[in-house]
């Protein structure tokens, strides 16, 4: 059987697709380690899903997970605008009071573990991110690839630690910087 070719000598017919655009990819965002880190850089989120598809690196995107609480999720919409989670499944864990008017998450990072692992074991996806530069995932990242799943951390904002980066197949950086010039964040009025 003869092939057609493109007078470069490529095929006539190129493939439309990568096989990579056939596999299915989930993002599970940290979102207290992710909120704290455009703090920190005096960031507000644009648009969580445009974040979430550069680091999947050409598959599908199936999901997008936003694990936070009750009322960090209001606080962040006030400062990053309603709609900046759109497209994510939000999980939210419990707010356990301080006593001093703040509260402290509990249940939050077990619950983007267990989704994590779940989903690999499942076969849901093949590729996992996670978004975070907690280095408590680790574990976490390393029995999803005992599922046959590929992985990968996206740190935002602070580089991650080596035990973070080398948990992964994949490590990913956005600076702010770079979050700035692709729009994916814009600069907060400085507070008076």
């Amino acid at each position: 059987m003869s092939r057609a070719l493109r007078p470069d000598g490529g095929p006539a017919f190129p493939q439309p697709y990568p096989p990579r655009a056939f596999e299915k990819a989930m993002v599970f965002i940290d979102a207290t380690n992710f909120l704290n880190r455009l703090r920190e850089k005096n960031l507000r989120c644009g648009s969580i899903q445009s974040m979430a598809l550069s680091v999947v690196l050409g598959r599908e995107l199936a999901r997008t997970y936003f694990y936070t609480t009750a009322d960090k999720l209001k606080k962040a919409r006030e400062t990053h605008g309603p709609h900046f989670p759109d497209g994510c499944r939000i999980v939210l864990g419990d707010s356990v009071p301080l006593g001093n008017g703040k509260f402290r998450e509990k249940g939050v990072d077990a619950l983007l573990v267990a989704d994590l692992v779940y989903h690999a074991a499942q076969k849901n996806c093949s590729y996992a991110v996670v978004v975070s530069n907690d280095s408590d995932f680790t574990h976490a990242i390393k029995r999803v690839e005992d599922f046959g799943c590929n992985t990968g951390v996206l740190a935002i904002g602070t580089v991650a630690a080596d035990r973070v980066q080398d948990s992964c197949d994949n490590y990913h950086f956005l600076s702010a910087e770079v979050m700035l010039k692709r729009g994916w964040a814009t600069e907060l009025p400085a507070e008076a």
